[in-house]
This record gives C-alpha cells, structure tokens and sequence, in this order.
C-alpha cells in the first residue's frame, strides 16, 4: 500500500512512466503537496532522452477532485495567502509544469477511473488521449464555489467539445457521464475497470512503434493546428518533412522496406 503522506506512486517499464495519484481517501486532490510533486517529477522527465510514454491515473476509483477545498478554506484562514498577488505566485508555478507536460514529446496518456473534476478534469484534457471507465464522471464545478476554470481548461475544452457546449459544461458545472464523454469527444475509448491500465500500456507501448523525432514534430505541430491558418501549417510541415526525410530512421526504414524486410522498430 502506497504511504498516504506521498501523494504520487511512479513506476516505470522501459521508457514508459506510469504516475498515479494515491490520496484517493481524500479523492486525490491538487493540493499544494501534489503540485510540489507534479512539478518535480514534470521537470525530471522533460530532458529524459529515454522516455517513450507517460500514463496519468489516479488509485481507490477516483482520478481527481479537483483543488483540494478545505485546504483552500484552512489557508484563507491562517493567512498563508494573503490577496491576489499570492494566488498568483501559486498559479504561474502550477502553469510551469503544466506546460512541460503538454509538450512532452511522447504520448502522454489520462486513465481515469471514478471522478475526475474541476482541475482534474483540466489535468486529464492536457493529455493526448483520455481513457475511462463506466464510472468516469467529469465536471467543470469551478463556477460552483465562486472560480473560475484553470489549468488550461478554458483553451482544451471548447477545442474537444467546441465553444457553445463548452459554455454549458462552464456554467452548470454538470456530471458528464461516461458515455456522453465519448460522445462528446472528451474520451477516446470506455475500458472496463480491470482493463484501464493495461488499455493505457498496450496503447503506450505501441506509439514506441515509430521514430521518437517523427512523434514529436507530429506532436507538436497537431497541438496547434486548431489555432494556425492553412499556410502556416504548410510551413511547418514543409519543415518537419524536410528534417524526417533526411534522417537516419527514414533512410532505414525506407531500405527495408523497399527489400521486403520486417520494418525494424525503436531506432534512433
């Protein structure tokens, strides 16, 4: 059982890095404790040349709550935040991190079993897939105690569900089922509970099927895609192809091709 004052359990196969968060007692909340931890562990995997995949998930049937809100209430309390300039400092530091998450060159994979609301849900999204099972429930209850929705939500939900319904799930704060979240686009497939990580693996383990640079420059540039015009998106394709076609894994992949050989995998 994972000690209940460390709020991440990391496990690692290969390249691949499995975070779960293991305060499910207290529905796994991004308190402070857990962003210290994201950020450091973040920071870790940005220059880690071996990585090849990241799965997010929580433990005990819950993914997130969201901001930890009685902590909130506690520090209102004691003064440890004291005016807007503090919750700023807390935010920009939270943002770093989220940032080195999005643009990890690998697949960066959301499992989330149970709850998963308010910054859990912005967590979740900033993933290149969300997974969840039949008991996945997603709101965006920030408005409900007088916030705003942070940590990136307000860019990643009307690009998945578009803007009008993105309003909606805003303003109502609504429980989105599993199923509408497929529906919507929010999720790409619904696993069964005993089946949401190996689902998670099995997918991570086969983006490790192609050139780790060929991943990253899709990556990269499918993240902005929504947000660039038709000419800019053919520059920098124009770009990326010129750098693939004259690399090695290209030029290996292309001869064993041409002579009938198995395509030789993870070359870098």
């Amino acid at each position: 059982m994972a000690n209940q004052t460390v709020p991440l359990r990391v496990t690692r196969e290969g390249g691949i890095v499995l975070i779960e968060l293991t305060r499910p007692e207290i529905r796994n909340p991004l308190n402070n404790e857990l962003k210290q931890a994201m950020d450091s562990l973040v920071r870790s995997l940005e220059g880690d040349r071996d990585l090849t995949g990241v799965i997010l998930t929580g433990t005990g049937g819950v993914f997130s709550g969201g901001g930890d809100v009685k902590a909130m209430s506690r520090e209102r309390a004691s003064g440890e935040y004291n005016g807007a300039e503090d919750y700023i400092a807390r935010m920009r530091h939270s943002h770093g991190w989220l940032r080195i998450l999005r643009e990890l060159p690998v697949p960066v994979i959301a499992a989330v079993d149970g709850p998963c609301v308010g910054a859990g849900f912005s967590i979740a999204l900033l993933c290149d897939f969300v997974l969840v099972t039949p008991r996945a429930k997603f709101a965006a209850s920030f408005c409900k105690i007088g916030l705003a929705p942070d940590l990136g939500l307000f860019y990643t939900l009307p690009r998945a569900v578009g803007q009008q319904r993105a309003r909606e799930i805003f303003y109502t704060g609504r429980l989105i089922g599993a199923e509408e979240a497929l529906r919507l686009g929010l999720a790409l497939e619904i696993v069964p509970e005993d089946d949401l990580l190996t689902r998670a693996w099995d997918i991570a383990r086969q983006m490790e099927q192609s050139s780790p640079t060929a991943f990253a420059l899709t990556k990269q540039i499918s993240a902005r895609a929504l947000e660039s015009d038709f000419e800019t998106l053919l520059a920098q394709e124009l770009q990326a192809q010129s750098i693939l076609l004259a690399s090695r894994y290209n030029g290996e992949a292309v001869d064993r091709f041409t002579a009938k050989e198995p395509p030789r995998f993870n070359f870098k």
